[in-house]
């Protein structure tokens, strides 16, 4: 029998309430809908979130800081169209993907310094480079696909390859943001900006770092993008900024900045790819998934608000 204060401290956890949610979830499904508890469907689902759930890992870095990027689909398409093009003449794999890599944290790179130096919200500087960074691979590849891509890029996006990434990612950024002094500071520009300042911590510097790793991840998501599907498209990532706010904010990072966990952010990914596996399974419409979302995200930043106002 666990003491009641123990318990209570337990459930005080942010990602408690979630992960019993989560479960709970799919012990509905695994009794409603035949098959759903199989190898193959967590197969599926691992593919399904692991794209989104690679952004979502860059993106709760921005959010900690107070931040937002509404770029970052657009950065994945920038990025692997680029590539593409360069992969079609011929450029080695072992080439290809640290050029993507790295046009993704140029990109990153841009945002964080327009928002250090111009001074500007994030969510207006991204909002415009978002449609910049569109606009401009729209224009070099005039809206066409890429679809002679070798088979050799396959490996990353087959199988369990891209889950096993994704762990290894949340694994290793859930240690920087808990346990190292990059996590520390990050949260502390914010929980309070001015504070951070004063207390020495190079506020410019770590902000365009949260920028420059959230356009790599971006691109790395699109180097999955690319393995998944064999061919690329200019519209690639398309509504990957607000399904990795849903997947992050769910995941009970604050909106206002200064909390959050990657550990939330991968909960908050899974809720989303059971949800998508489970109306697809029911043949219900697939749009249904964007109205639970954003119900999702209306709950989870309104709790977030009650917590703001308590704390206070």
């Amino acid at each position: 029998m666990i003491p009641k204060r123990k318990l209570r401290n337990i459930l005080q956890i942010r990602e408690i309430p979630l992960l019993i949610f989560v479960l709970i979830l799919s012990a509905f499904f695994a009794f409603t809908i035949e098959g759903f508890m199989t190898l193959k469907n967590f197969e599926v689902i691992s593919r399904q979130i692991t794209t989104v759930g690679i952004v979502s890992i860059g993106m709760t870095l921005v959010l900690v800081t107070g931040g937002i990027d509404l770029s970052v689909g657009a950065m994945l398409s920038f990025a692997i169209n680029i590539g593409g093009l360069l992969i079609i003449r011929g450029i080695p794999i072992y080439a290809a993907y640290p050029f993507i890599l790295l046009l993704g944290a140029i990109l990153g790179a841009i945002n964080g310094l327009l928002i250090v130096w111009v001074k500007v919200p994030a969510i207006i500087v991204t909002l415009g480079t978002m449609n910049i960074f569109r606009g401009a691979i729209m224009v070099i590849t005039k809206g066409k696909y890429i679809t002679s891509i070798p088979q050799s890029y396959s490996w990353i996006g087959t199988g369990y390859t891209p889950f096993i990434l994704f762990v290894v990612l949340l694994i290793c950024f859930e240690f920087a943001l808990r346990k190292m002094q990059f996590g520390r500071n990050i949260i502390a520009i914010g929980s309070n900006e001015q504070s951070a300042i004063y207390s020495g911590v190079p506020v410019n510097k770590f902000k365009v770092i949260v920028y420059i790793l959230s356009g790599t991840l971006s691109a790395l998501a699109g180097i999955i993008f690319i393995g998944r599907s064999g061919f690329i498209q200019p519209q690639a990532g398309i509504g990957y900024e607000m399904s990795s706010i849903a997947a992050v904010v769910i995941g009970g990072t604050s909106i206002y900045g200064g909390s959050g966990t990657v550990i939330g952010t991968f909960l908050g990914s899974l809720l989303m790819g059971l949800i998508l596996a489970g109306i697809t399974m029911l043949a219900v419409n697939a749009y249904w998934q964007g109205v639970i979302n954003g119900l999702l995200i209306i709950l989870a930043i309104s709790f977030d608000t009650i917590r703001q106002m308590r704390r206070r």
